[in-house]
């Protein structure tokens, strides 16, 4: 399942993933060997987390506690799934049960403050943009719940040596495909963009002594986006090491470069109002003025915020906690977007609930800024960038996306990467900056939860008749 994940070319082998762990499952409720499951696949798929060891060497064992309390959601997925098949046996059962609940056990753990968007099934098939135009109607787990129903249909299909299932195996993907023949519109203003992509390590742009340095730097690549006549141009998330609204030295600079390139400017940096401080994106009008920010509303747990941190205060943690992380982002109010962008920031656009609250907001485009310099060269980097694909599809909007030490990219509305690059420099292109709202903008995942809920009542009325008809 790991293996499968961005960062390698094996994502038509999710179709096929899940199979090995279908017989694990066989033998009723198995909540041990299913956590050690989940457990070695967060283990693999999220081995990037222990670069940020060159930081702090605590990385490891809070890394470690991370994969046993995600791992927790597979042991109790195999649980209830093993408890429910000693009573519900029909093959048909298992066809609805088992993507259900795997899909419902993958929302959970994209929910409440350790939430982490990046070990879905979905994103597996990132570069496959003729399987996922799904995600613009039901939502992006929908596709999970059709992968998992494609493993176990073949499962079956190997258990049983029935033919009938893998026609239904095929015919979930071909019901993949349909999705794509539908139109999509691309209607609306074009204007053109241009993205800031750079690659300062972050030892370096931690240390404030490179300030100016830096600053120069980034006026440099400014200038080479002026140079290509954009609308827009866009800088990755916290460029600089220190607060640029608030710091007469920083903020003219940028002005100025808005002023000569008549071109709107988003930049990434932290800023900081009344004691608080905030991980932020501003925007600065043709004419040099900021006439807009958006603070991140969804900060890192443990990067950026501590969960729980009262609770660790009061039970006599507070001098380990200051030392790790002296004071917290403040989260934002509100998904508002900038100038009609909307702006999600690094981590957030691992949710598609950011990308599409910012759209019903109003955003026509949507321009997620990142410093993926924590992990450099690690497989984070096509993980992050594959969630921005599928913002684009759900939400039917043009998506780009400027990084700092990651994967920057422009990407169409039905997840098509029209330009990417890794390498410090610019990319340009001619976006659309559309209006229309997608289903699942609309609807959310509501649709899908419909969809669950008819499938699981069929499979209840079909076993209790199956029992009557036994006991008759």
């Amino acid at each position: 399942m790991a293996l499968i994940m961005p960062g390698l070319p094996l994502g038509m082998a999710s179709f096929i993933a899940l199979i090995p762990f279908l017989f694990l499952l066989e033998n009723g409720g198995r909540f041990v060997s299913s956590y050690i499951c989940g457990f070695v696949f967060f283990l693999i798929n999220l081995r990037w987390l222990f670069t940020l060891t060159r930081f702090d060497a605590l990385a490891i064992p809070g890394v470690l506690l991370l994969f046993a309390y995600l791992a927790v959601f597979f042991g109790l997925f195999g649980l209830i799934l093993g408890a429910i098949r000693k009573r519900w046996r029909r093959d048909s059962s298992l066809l609805i049960l088992f993507p259900v609940l795997f899909t419902l056990f993958e929302i959970l753990r994209n929910v409440g403050p350790l939430a982490l968007g990046f070990t879905s099934l979905y994103q597996s098939l990132y570069s496959y943009p003729v399987l996922i135009q799904i995600a613009a109607y039901l939502g992006p787990w929908s596709l999970t719940a059709v992968i998992a129903f494609v493993n176990v249909a073949l499962y079956l299909a190997i258990r049983r040596k029935k033919a009938l299932f893998a026609i239904l195996a095929a015919g979930a993907i071909s019901i993949l495909l349909l999705f794509s023949l539908l139109p999509v519109n691309d209607d609306g203003m074009q204007i053109k963009v241009a993205i800031v992509s750079s690659q300062v390590s972050q030892e370096e742009k931690l240390d404030d002594r490179n300030l100016f340095m830096l600053l120069d730097r980034y006026i440099a690549l400014g200038r080479d986006a002026a140079a290509k006549n954009p609308d827009l141009i866009v800088f990755p998330e916290s460029i600089l090491p220190g607060y640029i609204l608030r710091d007469d030295r920083l903020l003219p600079r940028f002005a100025s470069l808005a002023k000569t390139s008549e071109a709107g400017i988003l930049l990434g940096t932290g800023d900081y109002n009344y004691g608080r401080i905030y991980n932020s994106i501003a925007y600065i009008a043709p004419h040099g003025d900021v006439v807009g920010t958006y603070d991140m509303v969804h900060p890192v747990p443990f990067g950026e915020v501590i969960p729980g941190r009262n609770i660790l205060d009061k039970i006599g943690l507070k001098e380990f906690v200051d030392s790790f992380l002296p004071q917290a982002v403040t989260p934002g109010g509100s998904y508002t977007p900038l100038a009609g962008v909307g702006t999600p920031i690094c981590f957030e656009s691992t949710f598609p609930s950011v990308s599409r609250a910012l759209s019903q907001n109003g955003a026509s485009l949507l321009a997620i800024v990142t410093n993926d310099a924590w992990f450099a060269g690690s497989s984070e980097l096509p993980a992050h960038f594959a969630c921005a694909v599928y913002r684009a599809v759900e939400t039917r909007r043009y998506v780009l996306q400027a990084a700092n030490g990651g994967m920057s990219g422009v990407i169409d509305p039905r997840g098509r990467i029209i330009a990417s690059q890794e390498k410090e420099g610019v990319l340009s292109a001619k976006v659309t900056r559309l209006t229309d709202e997608s289903a699942y903008t609309h609807y959310g995942d509501m649709l899908m939860y419909l969809l669950f809920a008819v499938g699981l009542l069929i499979v209840g009325v079909t076993e209790v008749q199956e029992r009557n008809k036994g006991r008759g």
